[in-house]
């Protein structure tokens, strides 16, 4: 299966399309939800600002998306 949530979405994108995986950011005490700079930086960048590994997180995003996802291709 092919990821929609990819390093090159502005995160301020990722929050409003899916806003399910707010509690992912929050887990890893990111600051993007609700900050200014969510709509000048990507997915990559935030993950590089906070040090976080990028596979690891692009897997819980997908994760917390899955239940939207299926629900859209049954419809």
């Amino acid at each position: 299966m092919e990821r929609q949530i990819t390093p090159h979405l502005m995160v301020a994108d990722v929050l409003a399309r899916w806003p399910e995986v707010i509690p992912v950011f929050i887990h890893h005490r990111m600051a993007c939800v609700g900050c200014s700079m969510a709509a000048f930086e990507t997915l990559g960048d935030a993950l590089s600002i906070y040090g976080l590994e990028a596979e690891a997180f692009f897997i819980q995003l997908e994760k917390a998306i899955q239940p939207c996802t299926l629900r859209q291709e049954e419809q």
